[in-house]
């Protein structure tokens, strides 16, 4: 996996790291997901984490997996470079989609 972000000072662009179809991408993360929406009882308190309430309240399994299906979704629809490919072929003219610089990293 590659993780692109822009460098550029207080621009704090992002994007997931690069999808493929036999490593990571959205469907194998969320499989995961899916095996425990489809079993237990998802409308369950998720955690009982002090650290996880704290942050974000007392929210059930449900919500939990439609929050991880969200972001996802929210990921393809404003992710400028799919793949590592689709990256390799634009990143001698790319600008930062956020402050339009050239100053990316890949970690």
């Amino acid at each position: 996996m590659s993780f692109l972000h822009c460098h550029t000072k207080d621009c704090f662009w992002e994007q997931d790291d690069f999808y493929s179809v036999d490593g990571y991408n959205p469907a194998e993360y969320l499989k995961d997901w899916m095996e425990q929406l489809c079993k237990d009882n998802i409308d369950e308190q998720f955690s009982n984490c002090s650290e996880f309430l704290a942050k974000n309240g007392p929210i059930s399994k449900r919500e939990v997996i439609a929050q991880e299906f969200e972001k996802f979704a929210d990921r393809i629809r404003n992710m400028p470079w799919i793949t590592y490919e689709q990256w390799k072929k634009d990143k001698d003219t790319a600008v930062c989609p956020k402050c339009g610089m050239r100053n990316f990293d890949i970690d």
